[in-house]
């Protein structure tokens, strides 16, 4: 609704502009020229937007020497614009602002740039081109009607981020005449903290206490969703954003407060996720949830080291990404941590003393490797052999021959084996034994590993990764799949409450049940929603209520942040006759988490 109000006050400040120019037009060019011109000038008052635009570039075909050439030009753009043809009216005016950097029109073409995007509700957008316009004004009226333009936005509509960096390509006496009233209008909306951060930039002081300006709480949470909401990834991006919705009415209904969900497309690109985190750190934004890939959460997270604000990554799995600032949070266990945990399930119980490792080539694969190995390690376990095969590769027996070898003290080129009564055999018929085998990998390479490894007889108990929760690995049976078991935080286990309260009120709003992407988007927001409730009224007090979380029953997995605010709670599960059977979580000490 408020957006709503602002762009019918838009259109309206835009058909003024149309009527009455801000800048008086005297032409001095051939008399077909200006009686041509003058004709298109009244077709924009008679509201016949589309022929004015025709004539406008009739006339910059025919006289490109035109010494008026940039006012063709600027109101063949401005005719679109009154037209509804945004797009092509941004064109125009970009075409104009580069050929014409010195045209007096210049201010005035950003000044309509910022309308269109205003009209199309990218409020950032809008806001940095009022404020180019500005620098480049040279009007009275226009430096006013970009004032309360701007005052207007920032009081009215919640998205619009500004920072100090909005501001310094401004002169110093039209900076702070910009500065000084959108900071009022911050006041006015107690958003102390951006407003104390321009005035800086004047030399003045913002006389408000001290905790205030900590990213103080408004009556109203706004949370960013920082998300892909277009491109390849958009589905998921929604599917996160839905399960957000049905937390933020819940949260509306049960509780009375108020919360404002701000969607912000990444496109599934890592920049853009830093630029928009970035850019959010300085507006009233209370928290974010996202971005979506390990690689954008990583980027934002880097990000903040630039200013605190809680960030809340769903679903990126990637080791390390709450190191790169202290107010980052990973909703979906890393992969590290799998490695490390099924490595501590080994020795602490199955008493394991020795495993060999077989493991695909892909990074998320190499990194649970390396972090079983090492923490195998740690606990006193020997590493025997790790072998290394591509993602593409179909035929094993290289690698698995190449195991057998090692545990057989055989150079890996042997061709047959000396048992103890001087006999000779093939190598593959040799047993052997090793306490473990790690086998990390997706399904679709484990579906072709494991029958060969029964048919090359090692004997070995079987730890694996979450690509082992798969169909396709379930139909192999036991007798190949040896009762594996496997940590994973994407299989279904028993639903919990607050699951089955979610997938209710989520089907009743969507039709159908949730997925696990939309029970993350759940989970994030009423993980925020609750340490509002116990009494978080900052972004540090929040920062350090969920820090504090421990156990909590998701709709999409429990949570326990870590020492490093990360979810520790990775179920595990064993393969019996071909169903996952829940163990239970891991007794893994959040300190020892790698790194």
């Amino acid at each position: 609704m408020r957006l709503i109000k602002l762009l019918t006050m838009l259109a309206v400040m835009i058909g003024c502009t149309a009527v009455t120019p801000l800048v008086a037009e005297s032409l001095d060019d051939r008399p077909e020229v200006i009686s041509e011109y003058a004709k298109g000038k009244r077709l924009l008052r008679e509201g016949n937007y589309l022929e004015a635009s025709r004539l406008f570039v009739q006339l910059a075909g025919r006289f490109p020497d035109s010494p008026n050439l940039d006012l063709f030009v600027f109101n063949r753009a401005k005719a679109e614009l009154y037209f509804g043809n945004y797009s092509e009216a941004l064109a125009g005016f970009d075409n104009f602002v580069r050929r014409f950097p010195n045209s007096d029109f210049v201010a005035h073409a950003y000044f309509l740039r910022g309308n269109i995007y205003y009209l199309k509700g990218q409020l950032d957008q809008a806001v940095a081109n009022y404020i180019t316009s500005f620098r480049d004004c040279n009007d009275p009226r226009l430096a006013d009607l970009l004032v309360s333009s701007l005052t207007e936005t920032v009081v009215r509509a919640k998205s619009v981020t500004l920072s100090e960096a909005d501001f310094v390509g401004l002169d110093d006496s039209k900076r702070c005449e910009l500065i000084e009233p959108i900071a009022d209008a911050l006041v006015a909306r107690n958003n102390y903290r951006v407003a104390a951060n321009l005035l800086k930039l004047c030399g003045r002081e913002l006389n408000v206490p001290a905790d205030q300006l900590d990213g103080e709480f408004n009556a109203d949470l706004e949370v960013a969703l920082v998300l892909p909401f277009s491109g390849e990834l958009q589905t998921f991006g929604e599917s996160i954003y839905h399960g957000a919705i049905v937390a933020a009415e819940q949260y509306r209904r049960v509780s009375g407060g108020q919360i404002t969900l701000v969607p912000y497309d990444t496109r599934g690109e890592p920049v853009d996720a830093a630029r928009i985190v970035k850019e959010l750190i300085n507006s009233s934004t209370d928290a974010v949830i996202g971005p979506l890939t390990s690689e954008e959460a990583a980027v934002a997270s880097a990000t903040l080291t630039c200013g605190f604000l809680p960030m809340i990554a769903p679903a990126a799995t990637q080791a390390g990404l709450t190191l790169l600032s202290e107010s980052t949070f990973q909703l979906s266990p890393n992969i590290e941590l799998q490695g490390v945990q099924i490595a501590e399930y080994a020795i602490l119980n199955r008493q394991a003393d020795s495993v060999a490792i077989i493991t695909p080539t892909t990074s998320d694969q190499l990194r649970m490797a390396r972090a079983f190995a090492d923490r195998f390690e740690q606990l006193g376990g020997t590493v025997v052999a790790i072998e290394y095969y591509r993602p593409r590769d179909k035929d094993f027996g290289q690698y698995v021959r190449d195991v057998k070898a090692a545990l057989l003290g055989l150079h890996p080129d042997s061709a047959f084996f000396i048992d103890e009564t001087g006999d000779t055999l093939d190598i593959e018929a040799v047993p052997v034994s090793v306490d473990c085998l790690y086998l990390p990998g997706v399904a679709s390479q484990l579906r072709l590993l494991l029958p060969q490894i029964e048919f090359y007889s090692i004997n070995a108990f079987y730890l694996g990764s979450d690509g082992w929760g798969d169909n396709a690995v379930y139909r192999l049976g036991d007798n190949v799949t040896r009762q594996a078991v496997f940590p994973s935080p994407f299989l279904e286990r028993e639903r919990s409450q607050t699951y089955i309260e979610f997938a209710s009120a989520f089907d009743q709003r969507y039709g159908e049940q949730p997925h696990r992407l939309a029970s993350l988007g759940y989970d994030a927001v009423t993980l925020i929603c609750q340490a509002v409730r116990a009494g978080a009224n900052s972004r540090s007090e929040l920062a350090a209520r969920l820090s504090r979380i421990r156990d909590y029953q998701g709709a999409a997995a429990p949570v326990t942040f870590g020492t490093y605010r990360e979810n520790v709670e990775l179920p595990m599960y064993q393969l019996i006759d071909g169903v996952p059977v829940y163990l239970g979580q891991a007794d893994a000490d959040p300190t020892e988490i790698i790194e």
